[in-house]
């Protein structure tokens, strides 16, 4: 990260995206905006792919403006919210949430 200027946020990024790891997959975000601003760089400039992106940074430096880069985004699904509030307990609740919805969906008629 030092010696591209980046953070260790925005180098797990693209190491994943290296690894093959975030095309089809769901990647929440709770803290790092960097690591969110990276994931929409991929996806505008890389073509990654993932089957949902959750962003939901929080903090006062860029948290507001990557979730408003994400919500900019029309080629892949997201779940954000808006402004400097979120957190990787919003994300987990947010998965937490889609899976109930999926088991639910997945449970036969009583």
């Amino acid at each position: 990260a030092r010696a591209e200027d980046t953070t260790r946020a925005v180098q797990a990024m693209r190491k994943a995206w290296r690894l093959g790891l975030l095309d089809g997959a769901i990647i929440g975000i709770g803290n790092a905006p960097t690591a969110l601003i990276e994931v929409v760089r991929l996806i505008r400039e890389e073509g990654l792919r993932p089957a949902l992106v959750i962003g939901m940074p929080v903090g006062f430096v860029a948290a507001a403006e990557s979730k408003d880069l994400l919500m900019e985004i029309d080629t892949v699904p997201w779940i954000a919210i808006r402004g400097r509030k979120g957190g990787s307990t919003l994300v987990v609740a947010a998965v937490h949430a889609l899976l109930g919805l999926a088991e639910a969906h997945q449970r036969p008629a009583a």
